[in-house]
């Protein structure tokens, strides 16, 4: 009986063994196929990917994100498979148009260098996001005033030794609470220019002493209520770093100044410094983006 018994489950392991193998087979045949189906599928999405439609659309893409060594690639892409197309003609096209870009920007590149800072002209309108400054004056002085409110002003005379670097301007802004941007003094250093400090804003008037005191509101300095508000912007420097090489005035095209009440003081509302992050060493390029000239003393 014993005997029997161990026949029968070794024939039962046999069978099942059997089933085994024949079901790796399968599902080994199946993954195959599978494999065989998605490598089918790759080839075309890659074909659809790049015909010359799509092409075009990618360079196009990368031409709107000022990308154009890979906008060209994908153009040429068109031109050197759809010979003889539409498509390819307006890939042509598009190749002359991106290599004239290329090298007006090549030779602009080239004049900054050799002319370096003298390429920049000042500016004294300012316009950026929603804002727009007017610099009626930029100058050096001994005495920065502000907070006139009609019979009498506020002013701070430079210690000995020391000068203001002034700026009077005219803020005009869309938005009802707006941010104010910093005015930077740079000095020419080794062909750099090396920051010097940050104006300061002040108001340069007040409708009445009640105003200024914080009696009642001014809305004349309120952008809630007035479009444009005058400024004083002042900082005091050494004699030494202002007589010395080249001042630059200039302005960044971000907002760091926020309008704050204070519970202590007046005036109670005032513009304060809050974080500008202005870079140390400023090189000719910076001024392709954030940084504007404004003037140089």
């Amino acid at each position: 009986m014993k005997r029997k018994l161990l026949v029968y489950n070794l024939g039962l392991l046999i069978l099942m063994g059997c089933t085994d193998v024949q079901q790796i087979s399968e599902l080994q045949n199946e993954l195959e196929k599978t494999k065989s189906e998605l490598k089918d599928c790759s080839d075309e999405l890659v074909e659809i990917k790049n015909t010359a439609e799509n092409r075009i659309i990618r360079a196009r893409k990368l031409l709107s994100e000022n990308d154009l060594k890979g906008a060209k690639v994908e153009f040429q892409g068109v031109v050197e498979n759809y010979v003889g197309t539409n498509n390819a003609d307006i890939a042509s096209k598009e190749i002359e148009k991106i290599d004239a870009t290329i090298k007006q920007q090549e030779l602009e590149a080239e004049r900054k260098k050799a002319l370096g800072f003298k390429i920049l002209t000042p500016n004294s309108t300012v316009k950026y996001d929603e804002l727009t400054l007017k610099f009626e004056k930029i100058w050096i002085g001994k005495r920065w005033t502000f907070d006139d409110y009609g019979h009498q002003y506020f002013l701070r005379d430079a210690q000995r030794g020391n000068n203001h670097v002034l700026a009077r301007v005219s803020v005009t802004s869309e938005n009802n609470d707006p941010v104010l941007p910093p005015i930077f003094v740079y000095k020419m250093n080794n062909g750099e220019l090396s920051l010097l400090g940050t104006l300061k804003y002040k108001f340069r008037r007040w409708k009445d002493y009640g105003s200024y005191l914080g009696n009642y509101a001014d809305y004349g300095n309120d952008f809630a209520h007035s479009k444009t508000i005058p400024f004083n912007c002042g900082l005091e420097l050494s004699e030494d770093d202002l007589k010395k090489g080249t001042v630059f005035i200039v302005l960044k095209k971000k907002g760091c100044f926020n309008r704050v009440k204070s519970d202590y003081g007046n005036p109670e509302i005032s513009y304060v410094e809050a974080l500008c992050d202005p870079k140390s060493i400023l090189r000719i390029d910076d001024f392709d983006n954030d940084y504007v000239l404004l003037s140089k003393l």
